[in-house]
């Protein structure tokens, strides 16, 4: 209706009526891509909004796997030294043949840590990362992923497997059916149980185990991936709590420890 008075207005010439016209045609438009502009970024702010709730859920579910793989990590640790001292100083320290026996086997297992990235991934498949405002936050989370992509947090040695080519099978199931338990979201335990062998058996079992140097040696490496593991889970929780704690400050885009 504006673009058909402003038509007749020309053909008028009518030039008042053209400018004051064309002022209101300008200022329409205008309007109206504000407007759009407005909607755009308040979906967008929504959307981030959304977004970084999700990634605080999984920097969550990210501590708490932290946590429980820093204890499962530290019982294996534990069993190892166990094992080690025997074999390097011959002083079992109170403990009995049977003990070192399944310390030699406990220090064999493992619990891998996958971050859960699936938000960010999502995030950046889209090519949506730019819904974070604020870079150095952004920046972070993208440092805070890449990191936890490190071998030591996977990596099965080789003592787990040539150890368990030297107990009896038997004697694993043993320790499976008493000496281990798993919930079914994964948590790891290893339990104390008794001797399913006799005291010779046992003692013949620890002494091919311990004078073997290959398999000491084995022992020893994954003992120092071990401690180099709950370093890094160390670090990592603390990283994913002080990105938590940022996202929790402001979840719109743009955190309020940036706009300081």
């Amino acid at each position: 209706m504006l673009l058909r008075r402003l038509s007749q207005s020309l053909k008028e010439q009518n030039w008042t009526a053209i400018v004051i016209e064309f002022i209101l045609l300008v200022t329409g438009v205008f309007l109206g891509i504000q407007v759009s502009n407005w909607n755009s970024e308040r979906v967008d702010k929504s959307r981030a909004h959304d977004y970084l709730g999700r990634i605080g859920n999984d920097l969550g579910a990210d501590i708490a796997n932290y946590q429980d793989r820093l204890r499962f990590w530290s019982d294996v640790s534990n069993y190892g030294a166990k094992g080690l001292a025997y074999a390097e100083t011959g002083d079992a320290n109170g403990a009995t043949q049977w003990d070192l026996l399944l310390a030699y086997f406990q220090a064999s297992q493992v619990a891998e840590f996958y971050v859960t990235d699936s938000t960010f991934e999502e995030l950046k498949s889209a090519g949506e990362l730019g819904l974070i405002k604020d870079t150095r936050f952004r920046d972070s989370l993208s440092q805070y992923y890449s990191l936890s992509i490190n071998p030591v947090l996977t990596e099965r040695p080789r003592y787990r497997e040539h150890v368990r080519g030297v107990i009896p099978l038997e004697v694993q199931k043993y320790i499976w059916t008493d000496c281990y338990s798993t919930s079914a979201e994964g948590v790891q335990k290893l339990l104390p149980c008794q001797s399913p062998l006799d005291e010779k058996q046992t003692t013949a079992l620890v002494d091919a185990i311990r004078n073997d140097k290959t398999l000491m040696s084995e022992l020893r490496y994954w003992m120092s991936s071990m401690h180099v593991a709950a370093l890094y889970g160390n670090n990592q929780i603390k990283s994913a709590s002080a990105l938590r704690r940022l996202i929790d400050v402001g979840r719109d885009g743009k955190t309020k420890e940036a706009s300081r």
